[in-house]
């Protein structure tokens, strides 16, 4: 692997932990944070899911 794809499967293992953050881990938090907590970690998902779009090689 190069380095471009040591980054990119570090980016698709990040996203991966990041989908495994439940609902429970979430109710650890503060009350008050919560649903900050929740809205980062969902753009977050989004934002590292649209890298792996952009990054996939276009085909025609």
């Amino acid at each position: 692997m190069n380095k471009k794809d040591d980054r990119i499967q570090h980016l698709v293992s990040l996203l991966e932990n990041l989908e495994k953050v439940s609902l429970q881990d979430i109710a650890q938090i503060p009350p008050s944070q919560q649903h900050i907590v929740a809205e980062k970690i969902e753009s977050l998902q989004d934002e590292l899911k649209a890298l792996m779009v952009d990054d996939e090689p276009m085909t025609h």
